[in-house]
């Protein structure tokens, strides 16, 4: 019964987990890229970071001043002249004294010969430059001969402009003669005044005809330009019938 109950391959042990350990594998290294050399493992560089010890540049090397610019061609002596840069030779030293040559005289031309143009620019090594007509440094004008007087065209103008103002003064002073008063006789007088009494009465027909009931627009601007009108003549008629009574009592 023991044997039945308790089997001997049935134990607390048999269930307890076994750690297992697991090996890993080696790490994978290129055959291209080798392994760090044990001398370099402190500055932990490989073959593929370049050599490990580097040549120290040479100063006679180094990149000298002024070396790229470009070089000016040697200056060629010629027999008589000297350049800046060379010295002339010294003074002869002793009792020795060049030959003095007697002056001559100087033969002048008879023919005149070409006109030289004046050059505006002339520089210490040779070079002129010549002025140009257009330019502006040759006096052309100064030297026409109506330079200083007033051009024709400002003559004809100013001539012109004094016809016109003595046209437009002319034609003020007869507008002035003609809008002046004159004095008119009683005849003329009572004639005017005759009218404007027949142009009354012809206004106020037509004021009369006017309906009762004015409610339209356009019947009100006549009535009211009636009105107007109407007024202005009886101003008149009245300002000649006293002036006409002034002049009797004169």
């Amino acid at each position: 019964m023991a044997g039945e109950l308790y089997p001997p391959h049935e134990s607390i042990h048999n269930f307890i987990e076994r750690t297992v350990i697991i090996e890993k594998p080696q790490r994978y290294v290129s055959k291209f890229r080798p392994t760090v050399l044990e001398e370099n493992r402190s500055t932990n560089y490989t073959k593929t970071m370049g050599p490990t010890k580097l040549e120290v540049p040479i100063p006679a090397n180094y990149l000298k001043k002024h070396s790229k610019e470009p070089k000016l061609p040697e200056i060629k002596q010629v027999k008589g002249h000297y350049p800046c840069t060379a010295k002339k030779p010294g003074i002869p030293t002793g009792p020795f004294l060049p030959p003095v040559s007697t002056p001559t005289k100087r033969k002048t031309a008879t023919t005149k010969g070409p006109k030289q143009t004046p050059c505006v620019v002339d520089t210490n090594k040779g070079h002129k430059e010549y002025h140009n007509r257009n330019s502006g440094l040759v006096p052309v004008y100064i030297w026409k001969k109506d330079y200083g007087e007033v051009p024709n065209y400002l003559m004809r103008r100013k001539a012109k402009h004094q016809k016109a103002l003595e046209e437009y003064n002319m034609n003020l002073k007869k507008q002035e003669q003609h809008e002046t008063m004159k004095y008119l006789s009683d005849k003329e007088c009572q004639a005017i005044i005759e009218d404007l009494k027949q142009k009354y009465n012809e206004l106020n027909a037509e004021y009369l005809r006017l309906p009762f009931m004015i409610d339209t627009p356009s019947m009100k601007n006549r009535k009211v330009r009636l009105e107007v009108e109407m007024k202005q003549l009886e101003d008149d008629i009245k300002l000649l019938n006293r002036l006409e009574s002034i002049c009797k009592n004169k």
